[in-house]
């Protein structure tokens, strides 16, 4: 039996498919040797992450979203990888230059999507677990930005105290997740001026 939630997992599925697809093939990669988790020695000569100079690729940033739209100066809409829109608070709570590394993390039962692990900094150790605290209640959650752009909302797991490493669920696709796992320190070391 096809559930309304079965259907929307299905449909999100497909879409972040159809969107790995048309970052593989702008890397000029193919997309059925990308998707296929099978053809591993393929998938590292198809796919190779898009490394431009610090701040271009694979910058980070994670926002409070706005559920009611007040108009206030705060208020941001930014696109989402779907093409359609949100509002978040223009400042962001934790960004690239809090984030040292990540790790792309494959998800077993869920072959070509990824979780990520990020090590943080001392003082984002301290924003995630406030994140982690503030989303505990179902009242707030958050985007997480991709160049500007919103690739997903999500939910902090709840910390019981601060940490230097942390994990975003996902799924990430491939790309996504392999871009940032090759961006970041560099990323890291741009914005926070080390």
């Amino acid at each position: 039996m096809t559930t309304p939630k079965h259907t929307a997992y299905c449909t999100c599925a497909a879409l972040c498919l159809a969107a790995s697809a048309l970052l593989t093939a702008s890397c000029g990669g193919s997309a059925s040797s990308i998707l296929d988790p099978l053809n591993v020695d393929a998938r590292e000569e198809v796919y190779k992450p898009v490394v431009g100079k610090p701040g271009e690729f694979g910058v980070v940033s994670i926002h409070e979203i706005i559920r009611h739209k007040r108009g206030a100066e705060k208020e941001v809409e930014v696109e989402t990888m779907f093409e359609d829109e949100i509002i978040v608070d223009r400042n962001p709570l934790l960004d690239s230059s809090d984030i040292i590394s990540i790790e792309a993390i494959a998800i077993n039962d869920l072959p070509g999507f990824y979780k990520l692990r990020l090590h943080l900094t001392q003082e984002g150790g301290k924003i995630w677990r406030k994140l982690s605290i503030d989303s505990s209640d179902n009242t707030k959650s958050f985007a997480f930005l991709i160049d500007s752009v919103s690739y997903r909302t999500f939910k902090p797991r709840f910390l019981y105290s601060d940490v230097d490493t942390v994990i975003v669920d996902g799924p990430f696709d491939e790309p996504a997740a392999l871009n940032l796992e090759a961006n970041a320190i560099r990323n890291f070391m741009h914005f926070s001026q080390q």
